[in-house]
Order: C-alpha cells, then structure tokens, then sequence
C-alpha cells in the first residue's frame, strides 16, 4: 500500500518549490535587467567616441585637410576596446579599418555634419569591442548567484521551521489514523500550543462522545437483539447478518442463511405483491412497515410484524437494510382461532357470537334483521348445496352494496342476514339503507345452471340495546304477518320510551305545521307510448329543523295518533291545488286512506277547493287497496259522490291486498296502479308476469286505464310498454321532486 505523504511534508515541499521558483524568477530578471543595461552601457561608449571625433572631422573636411582626418582616426583606433571605424564623407571612404568578425562587438553609426551649414555630409561607423563587458557581466552574475543562494538557504531553513511546528498536527493525524473504537489516545507526548491545545482537546471530548454513544448503541443493540428477530441484507437482497432470535423463529444459524435471500423463509402463501411493494418502498428509501408470513426450518409458518429500514452512507447510497421483527405468531393463531368461532363457514361472514358481542359493546345500536322469504322453498326445491351457494350470492352482494357504507353485515341462522350501525348513522339514514337492502335483494337473480330465480327478503328492525335480536325478530315477524317490507319494533314493555318518542315527534309535528314545512313532492306518471309527463303524484315530506327531507315513515303513524293526519292531508290537498291551479294541461293525483275518506272534515274541505278552483277533472284520488279497502260498502256511496263532482278514482297498490275484482265494479274506477312488487321483476319473473297480464286484460275488459309503478330500469320500462300499460311511474322515468318545481319549468 502507498504511504500517504503527510500535511507537514506537503507544506514543506509546496514551500520548497515555490521558493525555487521564486529564486530562478529573480535570477532570471536581474540576469536580463543587468545584461540590457551594462550592454546600453557599452553601446553609450562607442557613441562618445564618434560624437568626441566627429566635430573635427567635419572641420577638417570643409578646409579640406583630408590627412588631418585620416591622423585622426588613426589615432582614435589606438583605443583598446575598438574593433574596427569607418569614415565616409559625400560617399568617399576616407577611413576604414575592418573589424574582427570573431569577436563579440556592437556597431554604431553617427552622423558627420557640416560646421558651417549644419547638414549631414556622413557617417562614422565604430565597431566595439565586448570582451571587458563579459568580464564584468560574469562578476555581476556571480555576485546575483551569490546573494540568491544564501536567500535560498535562509528559506529553507525557515521551511524546516515551519515544518517542525507543524508536526503537532501530524502527531495527532498519526494517533488518529491507528484509532480503534473504545481504546484511549494518549496525547501527553504531543507539543502543545494554543491551537494544537484546542485541536487535541476538541479530539478529546469527540472520543469521549464516540465512547459513550458507542455504549449506548450496544445497549440499544442488545435490547433489540434480546427482544427481536433482526437481520441485515446489502443492497442485492442478500443476507449479511443474524442474531440469535432469528435463528431460535427460523431454525437456521448463521452459516445456511447468511448470502442467502430472504425467499429461503418465505412462506408460499405470502403474495408476490407484498414483496413488490415492500421493494418498491426501499428503493424510495422509505421505511417498510407489515406482517409477513414465513416458514421455518421445518417448513411450519410463523408471523412476523415487520419493520425493514434502508440505511445510507453520506452521499445517500444505500448499503444495506436492516429488519427488525417482533413474533406475533401466537397472537395471529388466536385470532384465526377467534375468527373460527366468531364466523359463519358458509359465508364468511361475522356470525351471531360476533353479533352479540358487538352489540354489547355499541353505546346505541342500531340492528336490522333481514330475511329471505323464500330461502326454505330454494334450499327444499334445488338442495342444499344450492342454497349454500345463494347464501353466499346473497353476502357477495350485501358486502358490496355495502363498501361505501358504515354498516356491519352478518350471516345468522338459515336464510337471516344481520345489519348493524351505531351512533355514527342515524336512524333515518340506517332505515334507507335497510330499504335499499331489500330492494337490492328482491331485485337479485340467482343463476343456477340454466335456472335462474329471484329471492326476496323481509326486514325487522331495532333501536334497542337491550333484547336487540329478540327484538328485531319480532319486528320481522310482524311485518311478515301484515305483508310489509320492513317493519321496526316497538318496545311495548318499555311504554316511558316510547310515550317520550311519540311525544317528541309529535312536537315536531306540530312545529313543522305551524312553520310550514310540510311540503309535497310529486313524482312523474308518463305515459307508455310517449313518455310524456302530464301527470304527478302528490307525495308529503316533512322538512326537518336542519333542512333535511324527512320520509312520511317517521311521522304518519304519530299523524294518526296525536290526531294531526287530518291536518296533513289538508296541507297537502292545499298545496296541490295552489300548484296544479297554475298549470291548466296538468293532471295530479293525491293519496287517500281509508281514514280521509271516512273523515268529514276531510272529505268537506276537498270539495270546497274542488269547487273553488273547478279542476275536478283534473284529479285523481289514490286509495290504497291494502288499507282495509275491503269495507266497500261503507265508501262506495262516498266514491260515487266525488265521481260525481268531475274527479277520477285509482286503485293503489293493486296486487297486495285482496284484489277483489268484484269490488272494482262496485266502485267504477279510472285507474289500476299494479303494485311496483310485481312490476320490479317483470322482466324476468314468470309469477309476476302471469299476475300482471291478468289484471291488465281484466282493467281492459272493464275499460280502466292501468298504471305501472316502480320502473327502475330501461328492461322493466320496455316490458310494461309491450304489454300494453297505459301509464308508467318510477325512479328510471323520474324521481320525486318539489312540487314548486313544476312552476319553473
């Protein structure tokens, strides 16, 4: 290995060279200053010997005395330092002595002018010697070499000075390069100043750091080795390291597993994609946080919840990854073991225990019990591995239905479905979710093969806490039992409960009245062929204190009760008729109970609007078949009445109740509503379509217009115009909407 030169020998030498080349920079400027000058001297010699003879030349040339000047330059070349001289007047050479061409001479020529008129009449041209110039350049230079040599040795022995001050540093640069973590530098041998003083305390105290975050680090790393799996991979994935926890988990020492991956433990049920993304992760040079499933020795699996940190150099390159995990193996079996117990093998999902302890912990459950009517005949008809499979077709769809919504699903006993939510839905948004529920459901198709078959489902509802299931499976029955979708339970043994609800809604009641917010919606009856909307049907809302529209489920039965259901069908008959009084080629139609229609008070202020607007003929009364129509004859004399005054009559709901065609005679009405739970199906259900052409061939036959509720999709819609329905409501065609609405249009 190349020994390094040290900092004090790079400043020796650096000041070494630059000495020298400071030296030969002075040499060679006083070499050339003195050889320029000393020459110019000599050159300035010959010049005074020319200017010294020349006036007497040109004297003498103008009296003619031409040996005269030839004695002259005779005896100015007796000078030693002359080489040669030549004297030319008017061209003619009256002297001229040759020089020497071996000898190192200058020449210089003077003008010779005439006394007399002062012109130029010649020249004299003197050769100089150089011999005594290069004598004494030679003692000059000797001299300059002189002087420089003993500058250069006063800077070097002035850089052996600084080298020997430096060697402070040195030292310590040599004690610190043979360093080894934990061991002590005596620096009591080193020259100290000042600075080298504050260099080797500032050492000093950074050993003493190193030394003490040294202890902190192997305590930190044997606590980590003591309570984790740890192990170290380079940058390619290879395993560089191990401790003791890795190998009692894995059942591998050191020598199988280090430069072997991790792939080596890996157990086959982890999927590729964890491991992609956990790279993915690194390689950002961020930390990756999981659970990994891995396999031991023996190939038996135990969990790991893992957390791999990439660790960096300075220049930000990774050099390795460290991994740190805790066995959580015992935990995972207990909770698979709980998971066992707690659900459903058929469906995966929660099961009744998993139920019941939820509920014990919710603070205000809210729980739905929904039903499949018609899972019994399915399971008794097809089997059980059908019903199996529509069981686990019916989950699918709940848990998809619900993704977006907070609300918990669980398989129960044969055919139920639980839904449960607490606090953070409210009751009338749980009661929508419910319905929907049921409608997804009813409009579910089962295929089996080449079979397919609806399944339809019942719900019972609670908001209790206490005796939640037993609750909601009595609410499940009632509604069975009075052939409703759904139907919420009311807690009769706990009367204060309830008397503090009635109470509260009928206080919202009467304060909605008095503020005038119950209001009507309408929602579109179009007809078939054209799909023009030149009927509504009128639907009251009550608004609630927070703005939101509130479903006449919560408040019709407390209507009844507190004896306030008169004064909702006035507002909504007042509002209609305001309405509809302003849009002459439209024709409405409000809802009429069997209640409006035995209560006078009703019945007198509908004939009093009807006579004050005259739009008799534009109205239509719905009477609902399945709340108890079958007392014809106390409101058949009533219904001949209206007829009487211009308005129409419709049937509701017709294909629910007892769908006596007997009573239809009797009663002479306009219009046949089929019951949106024969028509959601249609499409695809023999039963309803049977059910559906019978009361629409017998309307014919008696010449009433028939009407199709619950549209909800373009397959229902092209089947009903087929069929040859005279009128089509539903959400596809349009959804409720305010009444108010229709004025803007």
């Amino acid at each position: 290995m190349i020994q390094r030169i040290s900092l004090t020998l790079k400043i020796t030498i650096a000041f070494v060279v630059i000495l020298m080349g400071t030296l030969a920079f002075l040499y060679v400027v006083f070499y050339n200053l003195f050889q320029e000058r000393m020459l110019q001297s000599e050159k300035e010699k010959a010049t005074l010997i020319a200017q010294t003879i020349e006036p007497m030349i040109g004297m003498n040339f103008y009296l003619n005395l031409h040996d005269e000047i030839i004695g002259l330059s005779e005896q100015t070349i007796k000078q030693n330092d002359l080489n040669s001289l030549q004297i030319i007047v008017h061209g003619k050479e009256f002297y001229n002595l040759p020089y020497d061409e071996e000898k190192e001479h200058i020449h210089v020529t003077y003008p010779i002018k005439d006394p007399i008129t002062n012109f130029e009449i010649g020249s004299i041209n003197v050769s100089y010697k150089l011999d005594n110039f290069y004598q004494a350049f030679e003692d000059v230079k000797a001299k300059i070499i002189k002087y420089l040599a003993l500058l250069a040795l006063v800077f070097l022995f002035f850089a052996f000075v600084i080298r020997g001050l430096l060697k402070p540093l040195g030292q310590i640069a040599e004690k610190m390069t043979h360093y080894q973590l934990g061991n002590h530098i005596d620096f009591s041998s080193i020259r100290t100043e000042p600075e080298t003083g504050a260099i080797v305390s500032a050492f000093q105290k950074m050993l003493a750091n190193i030394r003490e975050y040294t202890i902190l680090l192997e305590r930190y790393k044997y606590a980590v080795d003591e309570s984790a799996i740890v192990s170290k991979t380079d940058p390619e994935g290879k395993i560089t390291y191990i401790n003791d926890e890795f190998y009692r988990a894995s059942g591998y020492n050191e020598d199988e597993v280090v430069g072997q991956t991790h792939g080596l433990i890996r157990h086959p049920d982890m999927h590729e994609q964890v491991f992609t993304d956990l790279w993915e992760t690194l390689h950002e040079k961020k930390v990756w946080k999981g659970a990994i499933k891995n396999k031991n020795k023996s190939g038996k699996p135990y969990y790991l919840k893992e957390t791999i940190v990439p660790i960096y150099d300075e220049s930000g390159d990774t050099i390795e990854y460290i991994g740190i995990g805790h066995d959580i193996t015992q935990i995972v079996e207990q909770q698979e073991q709980i998971a066992r117990q707690t659900t459903d093998l058929t469906t995966g999902l929660p099961n009744r225990i998993k139920l019941e302890e939820d509920i014990k912990n919710s603070n205000s459950p809210k729980f739905a019990l929904v039903s499949l009517d018609n899972f019994n005949m399915i399971k008794d008809y097809y089997g059980y591995e059908v019903g199996n499979h529509t069981l686990k077709e019916t989950a699918e769809m709940l848990l998809d239905y619900m993704q977006n919504e907070d609300v918990q699903v669980y398989s129960l006993t044969s055919g139920d479905f639980g839904l449960l939510v607490d606090e953070t839905i409210d009751v009338s948004s749980f009661h929508k979710v419910c319905a929907n529920v049921i409608q997804k459901i009813d409009d579910y198709i089962v295929y089996i093969e080449d079979d397919s078959f609806n399944i339809q489902a019942t719900a019972g509802l609670t908001y209790t806490k206490e005796n939640t299931l037993s609750n909601a499976s009595l609410a499940l029955q009632q509604a069975r039992q009075t052939q409703k979708l759904s139907l919420v339970y009311e807690d009769t043994d706990n009367l204060v409960d309830q008397y503090e609800k009635n109470i509260l809604w009928t206080k919202r009641l009467k304060e909605a009245l008095n503020d005038n917010r119950i209001v009507v919606y309408v929602q579109p009856i179009v007809d078939a062929q054209s799909l023009e909307a030149n009927k509504y049907e009128c639907l009251v809302r009550m608004i609630g204190d927070d703005g939101k529209v509130i479903s006449p489920f919560f408040f019709l039965d407390i209507a009844k009760k507190s004896k306030l259901y008169n004064s909702l069908t006035q507002c909504v008959i007042t509002s209609a008729f305001d309405v509809f009084s302003q849009l002459p080629d439209k024709s409405f139609s409000i809802n009429f109970s069997v209640e409006d229609l035995v209560n006078k008070e009703t019945i007198a202020f509908l004939k009093e609007k009807m006579k004050k607007h005259d739009m008799a003929s534009r109205l239509v009364l719905e009477i609902v078949e399945s709340e108890g129509i079958e007392n014809f004859n106390e409101i058949i004399p009533l219904i001949s009445e209206l007829k009487s005054l211009g308005c129409q009559i419709a049937i509701d709901d017709f294909g629910t109740g007892y769908s006596n065609f007997s009573y239809l005679m009797q009663l002479n009405v306009d219009y046949i509503k089929i019951d949106g739970s024969l028509i959601k199906s249609i499409d695809h259900d023999v039963n309803s379509q049977i059910i559906s052409h019978t009361i629409m061939d017998f309307a014919k036959q008696l010449e009433i217009e028939t009407v199709a509720e619950f549209i909800h999709n373009e397959e229902v819609m092209v089947y009903t115009q087929e069929m040859g329905i005279d009128y089509l409501q539903g959400f596809h065609l349009g959804e409720p909407m305010p009444i108010e609405d229709l004025l803007k249009k």
